[in-house]
């Protein structure tokens, strides 16, 4: 009898251990993609205004319809308009 209980403690424990090691695993992988998400945003981020800096130069209108995960947007830029001295006044 102590012999099978002690072989269901081992078991428990090794269920147990196992259980712990696959639930850091998974919070690992978990802060690795959430990591890897934000870098991809920042830079997408960056693009998109780098992007938008040369469409605000260029003469003319240009009209942006952007959908992403943060919702709908529609964008207006309005290229650069010669100022007379009046309007810098």
């Amino acid at each position: 009898m102590e012999h099978i209980s002690g072989e269901l403690l081992s078991a428990a424990l090794a269920v147990t251990g196992g259980l712990g090691v696959s639930g850091l695993v998974r919070t690992w992988i978990r802060h690795r993609t959430r990591l890897q998400t934000e870098r991809e945003r920042s830079v997408r981020t960056a693009a998109r205004a780098a992007g938008l800096a040369r469409l605000a130069r260029r003469p003319g209108t240009v009209r942006i319809d952007e959908r992403d995960t943060d919702g709908h947007r529609v964008v207006e830029l309005r290229g650069p308009s010669a100022t007379t001295s009046r309007d810098a006044a």
